[in-house]
């Protein structure tokens, strides 16, 4: 992850973007936060997909953590 990729994550708290990961898999994730410890840096979300109403839903009933070393990349949703 490129540290444009992280300020992206980081300021994307309760938003939806989607995450690109080094395993080439690709989703729709709500971030919830990022932690930056020293040892396991990771970022918690919800998987997400679009709902009928232009809203997101989440996938599944709990949230995620991720390594941030497993995500190759983060991006915006287009408008």
């Amino acid at each position: 992850m490129t540290s444009e990729d992280l300020a992206l994550l980081k300021s994307s708290i309760d938003l939806v973007v989607t995450l690109e990961m080094a395993d080439g898999e690709r989703f729709l994730a709500q971030i919830l936060f990022v932690f930056e410890s020293e040892d396991t840096p990771d970022v918690f979300y919800l998987k997400v997909e679009p709902g009928p109403n232009g809203n997101f839903v989440p996938l599944g009933s709990g949230g995620y953590s991720t390594l941030l070393s497993d995500i190759a990349a983060v991006h915006r949703l287009e408008d």
